[in-house]
């Protein structure tokens, strides 16, 4: 007896706890599936469509929690799309109200941009709260396992930035946050490949070293043809830490400037100087920005060069260079350079250009 009832607590607690999560829609599969409800369905025979479609698992748990929630014969007929990511509550408010419209939103996110800017994106096309969003990829549980090879550190001001991979993505209005950080983080996992990871582990590199890197070129070159060299300048100088201790690049202070004072309360130079890389050595405390899988490879791939400094000017022209006074006459001549096409926002950046 004392076993039996041992067992039964046992079962009895791997029911409830499986049933909570799919109560609440945690950790569950992200399927959208499209049910018809026919007239005149009991409750009964709703359940076994849902159960039937997949959109839920546990008949008895949903039956159960739906008879404290609706009387017989209130679900409403007619065809809906749902997802077996939906908790109960969801669920029971699309077909107890005739909720049959779901909208969808297809939206491209641009290689480089921010947490910030892809946050506010998607709270400006309706998919989710921008705070919720970001305060979701700071505090949640997510089982990756390149997110648990990532340092663990107070000063990175957004843990996950860089790994929120910039491409084009379907979202249902209103869609849950967790749902939202899937759709993201599942496309990074599935593109670092096998030969990156070798390419890394060759280079000397961490995973978020690699990305770091990868998201410092995204900024400075903006376009695939000058990416290796960007790159070639980088690592030319992590290379020679004793003469060049610092990457000097002008967007790491961007960074600072623009995503993280604006959001914080108090000052924090601490901070702003492990992004700062004329005052941090070697590469800032974490990525920059989101950066596309051209200056991932990139980061991977250096051009073979000499130089240790390059500019570009307001017509995104790049000037290398392998002396100090070789990069100083370049720098003097990408201020020098005027728009071309006459209201260029393009901007003078690179290496030792500005320490402000």
């Amino acid at each position: 007896m004392v076993i039996a009832t041992l067992g039964l607590c046992v079962f009895l607690s791997v029911f409830i706890l499986d049933s909570a999560q799919e109560l609440f829609g945690l950790n569950q599969p992200d399927n959208p599936i499209e049910v018809v409800i026919p007239e005149g369905a009991t409750n009964k025979q709703v359940i076994d469509i849902l159960y039937d479609r997949k959109v839920i698992t546990k008949t008895l748990t949903f039956m159960l929690y739906s008879s404290l929630k609706v009387d017989e014969g209130e679900f409403t007929p007619g065809t809906y799309n749902l997802n077996s990511n939906m908790g109960y509550d969801e669920i029971i408010m699309y077909i107890r109200y005739g909720l049959m419209e779901q909208t969808t939103v297809k939206i491209t996110f641009i290689e480089g941009w921010t947490l910030r800017v892809i946050a506010d994106k998607l709270e400006a096309e309706g998919v989710c709260d921008a705070d919720e969003f970001i305060e979701y990829l700071e505090t949640a549980e997510l089982d990756y396992e390149f997110i648990d090879r990532l340092p663990e550190d107070d000063l990175r001001f957004h843990r996950l930035e860089g790994y929120i991979f910039p491409d084009t993505y379907e979202f249902w209005v209103g869609e849950k946050v967790s749902s939202v950080a899937k759709k993201f983080l599942d496309n990074f996992e599935n593109r670092i490949t096998e030969e990156m990871e070798t390419q890394m582990l060759n280079l000397g590199l961490t995973l978020d070293e690699a990305i770091t890197l990868a998201s410092v070129i995204q900024k400075e070159a903006g376009n695939e043809e000058e990416m290796s060299n960007v790159s070639s300048v980088f690592h030319n100088r992590l290379d020679d830490s004793a003469t060049y201790p610092q990457l000097q690049s002008d967007v790491t202070i961007f960074y600072v400037n623009d995503e993280i004072k604006p959001y914080v309360d108090i000052t924090n130079q601490t901070m702003y100087d492990s992004y700062n890389t004329y005052v941090r050595e070697g590469l800032p405390i974490g990525p920059i920005c989101n950066p596309g899988i051209d200056a991932i490879k990139a980061a991977l791939n250096p051009a073979e060069t000499d130089n240790y400094f390059f500019v570009t000017d307001v017509n995104g022209k790049y000037y290398y260079s392998k002396t100090t006074a070789e990069h100083d006459e370049n720098v003097r001549i990408a201020f020098a350079e005027k728009p071309i096409d006459g209201d260029s926002t393009g901007e003078v950046h690179g290496t030792g250009v500005t320490s402000e």
